[in-house]
Formats: structure tokens, C-alpha cells, sequence
């Protein structure tokens, strides 16, 4: 990813190695939404476990400790999700977005080519997620998310 470098390249080349460059920028903010939305969860499973404490005060404890490495750590985003849901309602809306980034998070992450998978393709809200628009689109929604959760 160093500009420099690539004007050393064939002119071939150059094409190639900017789409590359673009597909790692972009798989890199899927999985940092996908992440932060993983961590609003953990907060709020957190919080309803032990309560609106300091988690450095609860990280000294084996208790939570274990909490975290046996289920928050071992748990996937989508059940974490349906454990948020039973203990507190979320809007359908944020609802929806938040399953639509797991499966365009999924379909990044499991295939370096996503977009001749089967079922899981890298497209959110029917835009690939490669383009401009469809990048701006989980951008928007994420904002979205982040205001939600923040809120809340």
C-alpha cells in the first residue's frame, strides 16, 4: 500500500494492485464495524451480568474474567445478538442493519473472492460493497448503530 512502490510497477500492474489495495481498506471496515457492533453487545451482556461497573475494577475479578473467555470470547456475534434481544428491545431497524453487516462481515471473511460465493455475497443493501455507494451506505447505517448503542 505504499504509493511510492507502485509507480514502479507495469502499467498492468498498477490496476491490479490498486483494486487489491482497495479490497483490504474495504474488508478492513467491515470487520472493524462488525467488531464495534460485537462490543456494543458485550457491554450490554456485561452490564446486565454484573451491572454498570467499572471494567477495570471488574477485569480484577475471576468471575468476569471468566465471563469473557468462556462466553463472550466463544460465543458468535448473531447469538450475543439474540441474548440482547431477550433483554432488551432493539429497533427493527438496527435490528436489520446489524444482520446485514454480519453477512456481508461473513461473506469478507470466509472467501478472498466473496463474490463468487453462493449465497453470501459482498453486497449491502444491493450495492456492492467494493463501490463507492455501497460503502457509503454501511457507513451511514453504521452511524446509525453507534448512535443507537451510545445512546442507550
Amino acid at each position: 500500500m505504499n504509493y511510492k512502490e507502485i509507480k514502479q510497477l507495469d502499467k498492468d500492474a498498477i490496476t491490479s494492485t490498486l483494486d487489491i489495495t482497495k479490497r483490504q481498506i474495504v474488508r478492513g471496515y467491515v470487520v472493524d464495524c462488525y467488531v464495534l457492533i460485537d462490543e456494543f453487545l458485550n457491554i450490554i451482556l456485561c452490564n446486565y451480568y454484573f451491572g454498570r461497573k467499572d471494567f477495570q475494577y471488574l477485569w480484577r475479578t475471576k468471575k468476569f474474567k471468566r465471563f469473557n473467555y468462556y462466553f463472550l470470547e466463544e460465543v458468535s456475534t448473531r447469538a450475543k445478538l439474540k441474548h440482547v434481544k431477550e433483554i432488551k428491545k432493539i429497533p427493527k431497524n438496527i435490528l436489520s442493519i446489524i444482520l446485514k453487516i454480519i453477512d456481508v462481515r461473513n461473506a469478507l471473511a470466509h472467501s478472498f473472492f466473496p463474490e463468487n460465493l453462493k449465497k453470501l455475497k459482498p453486497v449491502y443493501k444491493g450495492k456492492d460493497i467494493f463501490t463507492l455507494e455501497g460503502l457509503k451506505l454501511l457507513s451511514e447505517d453504521m452511524d446509525k448503530i453507534t448512535k443507537y448503542f451510545i445512546g442507550v
